[in-house]
């Protein structure tokens, strides 16, 4: 420093001293000071250790009026924070009070203490200081011990509260404290977290537990849960848990895990019986984690049980794999596959997160899919060693969920597992399941494991947060000995940059303990957290033009990482990062400063209790793998596991004492590591990580510039954001009660005469089929209806469409419709209502609504509540936009530029350009089925893309589908079984009558009138529109393949990459869903004189025919896949057949994509040709098509508790196809009367010659990038490599 006092420090340089206070305003100095190199008055100088680099630094030093002071200024001036009048030679020796400016008042601090730290180590203290304002243990010197200190100013009970006395200083001192100082305090308290005392009523009432789910432990020590669950009827899900992962691993055995769970797995022959039967199995690896599954029904066609063969199967994998020298090589190169399968952006984008959310454990280096070389070189032995320590029955819970009694459940979970023989036991009297948390643990909130007999190493985190609502529920971990030269975490920002990323995203992340969900109390806490962020969500995205702004705000509970994150991501232009960074910390600094508005309280409290009302209604139809995995997560951190029924009560018992007080200091709790960023009061940052591109594209002038973005930008920014006044942050938007109110469309509907009109309309135009339940109308403007009344959700589905989609682009304008629906949806207006306004209106109404566009439709998606004319509600907004939608040239520029990003990030993606390229191949002259080139976007303008859309989206031409309990028959269930269980059909004896509930007749006939009414009111009045139609009927049509040479019919690229991966698409042509394909394929097929009659089956003329025979075909084509390239020969982690199905179009395609090592990916791609042409000479077997038919049941059965999927039953009913009621009514009975010669026929319908066969393969990886072959290369946009003038080409061209 300058001016330094010339005499040497009397002290080492090493020399650390610990301050600690029990006093609020003490705080800020707790922590560790090292002695600097200088002096000041002939005293020594210490630096406070472990702030942010950023914050302003604060020194410990004797100035030049005689006092010890903690100030910011190094050169020794009378000016600081705190005072003591005391000459001693060193800091430790202090006998006086320092003397505080607490914002207010000069106040001393007995309780502030100056210790020297190797004497406090000497003396046997255990206590480590905290950091950024946490208490700090008094050790040897008699202070207050850290864990009797509160944080964030919170007071423990051990301590009492300060006394606050003035006193005066020197006058000259006095008022240069104030002048400078007052602000430095005003900004601590700004930061400062109170928490407001939970009402004694909810902190003493304990949450019920779910009567249903049974819980229990077997001898040997293995935990399971059961729950008698009867959706969907006649199944059961079985998970067994081995409570190991990768966190559990050596560093010699990273990946052990995981490969354990492909050889356990893959290896049992028992779970290889369950083939074809119906059921379906699979396994994950997590870092705590390792779970096998089963889902199958609980009895076959013939009455054979499936429960006892399919625990057998789970005892086997997890109990008494056979782990075999061939399955280990097999598994081997499976998982070296998989590494290089997944390592795609997302999963380095992960990786880079979490080595900075979590660098003080495992979690951030030992990811489960392991070290390569190490994979390579382990043996059986290792295996069994591993298995030997970890796969034992104490260290296993089990979970049972289905339509099953609780005592077979019981009887087959003891039979089969009782018998395995208990290992790493126990002491006597000791525990096998409590406590959750495991005792003795150095910090108890620290990431949760399972209590073992043998020491497990924990895993701390660096916690940046106390609990919520606590002060000092902290972490030790938090806290680091920094005598042996640790430091204390603070969150440095970590920038990770990678030349394949096209857009900036930045990651900010805090983590903080688990509260259990235990007491009213905790689900006070948890309501405050949820009302906060969809309030916080709401107004930054109403701070973006775009209805798609790019920032996703969440806390929750990490399952597999052990703790609560709360995150803060933010997507970007690269060359608008400072903007949208900028509009996040202000959003999230004014809520701290200020909270939210009764009317968002309200209003997001009100949605709140919809959906957990919602949840009532929907218990009956909720699946018993989403059950399954609740109980699973919720006993990791110790939740109380509760019905919908308790949880509703649960939540409006804790609603009337939900305070805006409350949200607001919940929003410094959570939101302040941003929001006060930087300040020394604020909580640290847990981590920082920027995933960034090297270089973006300039359109101006054709030309790839170096793009760069530094610590020191972010941190500049992040502290030069301005405040918000409390007038502009607590500023409400007018939320709509009714669209449609005063605009008179009503009241020219509802004119003399409209029961009349409507009972006429209704009486020649509705049309209601029995057997399917289906009700089709055509309404007065000549849109068609189709709906089906389900009880599956408390939520109705809409589908409104029409043909056209991207099919209906030309040449000319290709793109035009894609980026016209997203202009509609960018601008998010309607009338004169703004965005703000919709989305409220939105919200208030619990609805969704959704436009995009495929190859043959555009369509609007749409969810409504079925309570508080929820459908009303979105049919006024459906009625606006169509009568006043909004287009905006600002809108059409966001929603051309959102493309433009998508078509430079298609390019660097090495899986998005492989496809692309095949379908680029496969249809040359025809850019409407390949991903929009960045040079056909340019051409468009806002009245193109209105033309588009407009020619598209007339009233005229739409199909309307809907799903929902329109009957009102989970209203009437939910009055006759108040107060009861409702979790599938789990009630107790006396509650199964409420079970089906009868509406009747006269009510049910009201609500189906009221919706006929509603929909011939809101969508039946908007008049035909007189925009001429696009053109639809241009179906793509496949390029002759004979013409071409091997060579065209095959593109090969490679990106450069740090990592090296691979990935193939092989295609050709199809029919479509009815059968029917483009041009060349009719001429292909009359040349072959194929037909669908050839098999001569009964059903050949009904319309599911083709598409049955086509869905089981695929099954059969998925199945030798992957018990080839992938089981046998060990070439790729994962290969699968898709068909396009068209319904419209008469076109179609099949495509197999395939992934591999570079080094293999040939190989990869002949052996899944052999494949696909194979079936030709090796015909399907009745053994295969049986079990693809019962994949395709059992996947029916299962789907059809959703309105997702019945709305893809009811989509196309009314447009000219051949598609009617009976492809709804009869799909299992066509899926019964298949043989294989309707599948192997049903194989002749694809090009699979291997001239008809067209390939894309891609790998990267070092070297640089090019593309070869095809029939028609394009030249990519060129780049400049930093520090070079030279163009680059980045996608060069061979």
């Amino acid at each position: 420093a300058d001016g330094a006092d010339a005499a040497a420090a009397p002290l080492a340089l090493g020399q650390r001293l610990v301050v600690n206070s029990a006093q609020p305003a003490g705080q800020p100095f707790c922590g560790e000071y090292q002695v600097q190199s200088f002096t000041r008055n002939d005293r020594p100088v210490f630096q406070k250790a472990g702030l942010p680099a950023n914050s302003q630094a604060v020194y410990l030093l004797f100035n030049e009026a005689g006092q010890w002071a903690f100030t910011p200024h190094a050169d020794g001036r009378a000016d600081g924070w705190a005072f003591a009048q005391d000459s001693a030679g060193s800091p430790s020796e202090i006998k006086g009070a320092f003397t505080i400016w607490d914002g207010t008042t000069w106040a001393p601090d007995a309780t502030l203490r100056v210790l020297d730290k190797a004497a406090v180590l000497s003396a046997g203290s255990t206590s480590t200081p905290g950091f950024s304002g946490a208490a700090v243990a008094g050790g040897a010197a008699g202070g207050p011990a850290a864990s009797d200190m509160g944080f964030y100013g919170q007071q423990a009970s051990a301590v009492p509260e300060p006394v606050y006395e003035s006193v005066e200083l020197p006058t000259p001192m006095a008022s240069v404290g104030r002048l400078h100082w007052k602000a430095h305090w005003a900004a601590s308290e700004r930061c400062l977290v109170r928490w407001v005392p939970a009402p004694a009523a909810l902190a003493d009432k304990s949450l019920p537990s779910h009567p249903a789910v049974k819980r229990g432990v077997l001898p040997n020590g293995m935990r399971y849960v059961m729950l008698k669950n009867a959706m969907p009827p006649g199944r059961f899900e079985a998970h067994i848990e081995l409570h190991v992962g990768s966190i559990d691993e050596e560093p010699h055995e990273q990946g052990i895990a995981h490969m354990m769970e492909h050889v356990c797995f893959l290896g049992s022959r028992k779970r290889e019986r369950l083939i074809g039967t119906g059921s379906r199995s699979n396994a994950l690896t997590d870092f705590q984690h390792t779970i096998y599954h089963i889902h199958s029904p609980v009895r076959l066609e013939d009455g054979r049980d499936m429960y006892i063969p399919a625990l057998e199967a789970l005892h086997e994998i997890a109990f008494a794999p056979e782990m075999l020298p061939h399955r280990i090589e097999k598994e081997r190169k499976a998982v070296l596959a998989e590494m290089q399968q997944v390592n795609d952006m997302e999963y380095r984008i992960e990786t880079w997160t979490l080595s900075g959310l979590h660098e003080t454990n495992k979690l951030g280096s030992q990811f489960p899919i392991g070290k390569e070389e190490q994979i390579k070189a382990w043996q059986q032995k290792d295996l069994k060693a591993f298995h030997e320590k970890w796969y034992y029955p104490g260290n296993a819970t089990l979970y049972v969920v289905g339509d099953m009694e609780e005592e077979e459940m019981l009887r087959g979970i003891k039979r089969i597992f009782e018998p395995t023989p208990a290992r790493n036991e126990h002491a006597p009297g000791q525990a096998f399941v409590e406590p959750v948390w495991g005792s003795g643990s150095e910090d108890p909130r620290s990431l949760f494991r399972r209590q073992l007999a043998k020491k497990r190493p924990e895993q701390l985190h660096n916690f940046s947060l106390p609990m919520v609502g606590t002060g000092d529920v902290f972490t030790q971990a938090a806290a680091f000995d920094q005598a042996s030269g640790e430091r204390p975490w603070q969150g440095p920002i970590r920038i990770c940059r990678n030349e394949l990323l096209e857009g900036l995203q930045l990651n900010f992340y805090a983590k903080t303990p688990v509260r259990p969900l235990r007491t009213l109390e905790d689900i006070w806490h948890l309501t405050a957290v949820r009302i906060l962020i969809g309030v916080l969500q709401f107004r930054i995205v109403s701070r973006y033009s775009s209805n798609h702004a790019p920032v996703q705000i969440d806390h929750s509970d990490s399952f597999r990482e052990g703790c609560a994150v709360t995150s803060i991501t933010i997507n970007a232009d690269p060359r608008d990062w400072r903007n949208a960074l900028a509009c996040v910390v202000q959003e999230i600094r004014a809520i701290c400063d200020y909270g939210i508005t009764e009317g968002e309280m309200k209003r997001y409290m009100a949605a709140m209790l919809k959906d957990v009302q919602k949840g009532v209604a929907e218990a009956d139809s909720v699946p018993s793998e989403d059950h399954l995995n609740f109980i699973m997560t919720s006993d990791v951190f110790d939740h109380v596991v509760m019905n919908p029924e308790q949880s509703c009560v649960a939540f409006q018992e804790v609603v009337p004492h939900v305070t805006m007080e409350q949200i607001h200091v919940t929003a410094k709790w959570m939101l302040g590591f941003i929001g006060y960023y930087g300040r020394a009061a604020a909580p640290p940052t847990t981590a920082v990580v920027v995933c960034t591109p090297t270089q973006v594209y300039q359109e101006q002038d054709g030309q790839w510039v170096p793009f760069n973005i530094t610590e020191e930008e972010i941190l500049e920014l992040m502290l030069s954001v301005p405040d918000k006044s409390r007038e502009d942050a607590l500023n409400q938007v007018d939320v709509p009660e009714s669209l449609l109110a005063g605009k008179g469309y009503m009241e020219k509907i509802l004119s003399d005469g409209v029961v009349d009109k409507m009972t006429a309309w209704r009486a020649c135009s509705r049309k209601h089929d029995e057997a399917t339940g289906i009700t089709q109308l055509l309404l007065p403007n000549g849109a068609k209806v189709n709906y089906a009344c389900t009880t599956n959700e408390s939520q109705g589905t809409m589908r409104m469409l029409v043909p056209g989609g991207r099919s209906a682009d030309t040449q000319e304008n290709l793109g035009s419709a894609m980026v016209g629906i997203r202009t509609v949806s960018e601008s998010g207006r309607v009338s004169d209502f703004s965005r703000e306004q919709i989305e409220l209106f939105a919200v208030s109404n619990t609805m969704s609504v959704h436009l995009d566009l495929n190859l043959e439709f555009a369509f609007i998606d749409a969810t409504f509540s079925m309570t508080d004319n929820g459908l009303v509600a979105v049919l006024e907004l459906l009625h606006l936009l169509f009568q006043e939608p909004r287009w905006e040239l600002p809108a059409f520029v966001r929603a051309q530029q959102a493309y433009k990003a998508q078509a430079y990030a298609v390019q660097k993606s090495l899986e998005q350009s492989t496809l692309d390229r095949l379908m680029g191949i496969m249809y040359a002259n025809d850019g409407r089925v390949s991903e929009p080139k960045v040079e056909d976007l340019n051409k468009l303008t806002l009245a193109k893309v209105r033309k588009a859309v407009s020619g598209q989206l007339r009233p005229q031409d739409l199909e309307i589908n809907l799903v929902g309990d329109f009957e009102g028959r989970a209203q009437a269930k939910m009055a006759a079984v108040e107060g009861g269980l409702s979790t599938g059909k789990h009630r107790e004896e006396e509650a199964q009558d409420a079970e089906v509930v009868e509406v009747p007749a006269v009510a049910r006939e009201r609500r189906l009138r009221e919706l006929d009414e509603a929909l011939w009111k809101y969508l039946g009045s908007v008049p035909q529109s007189e925009v001429p139609q696009v053109e639809m009927d241009r179906a793509p049509v496949i390029c002759e393949s004979e013409k071409l040479s091997p060579e065209e019919r095959q593109r090969n690229a490679h990106l450069e990459d740090s990592d090296e991966r691979a990935v193939a698409n092989i295609g050709g042509g199809a029919p479509n869903r009815w059968g029917k394909g483009d041009a060349y394929h009719t001429k292909c097929m009359e040349a072959k004189k194929f037909s669908w009659d050839a098999p001569d089956n009964a059903m050949k003329d009904h319309p599911l025919y083709p598409s049955m025979c086509l869905l089981a075909m695929r099954e059969v084509i998925n199945t030798r896949l992957f018990s080839t390239v992938r089981d046998s020969l060990g070439l790729s982690y994962d290969c699968s057949f898709e068909l396009s199905m068209f319904d419209r179009l008469p076109a179609g395609w099949y495509t197999c994509t395939v992934s591999a090592h570079p080094s293999r990916i040939d190989e990869a791609v002949t052996a899944a040709k052999d494949v696909v042409m194979g079936v030709k000479k090796r015909p399907v077997s009745e053994l295969e098509l049986s079990t693809a038919r019962r994949t395709l049941m059992r996947r029916h059965e299962t789907d059809l508790q959703t309105n997702e999927y019945w709305i893809s039953l009811l989509t196309h009913l009314q447009y000219d196809n051949p598609k009617d009621t009976t492809c709804v009514r009869d799909i299992e009975m066509m899926l019964q009367k298949l043989t294989w010669r309707d599948v192997q026929n049903a194989y002749t319908s694809l090009l699979t010659e291997p001239h008809q066969l067209f390939t894309s393969v891609s790998t990267a990886g070092p070297g640089s990038s090019f593309i070869s072959g095809g029939a028609r290369p394009t030249s990519q946009p060129a780049s400049t490599s930093s520090g070079a003038a030279a163009k680059k080409e980045l996608i060069e061209v061979d």
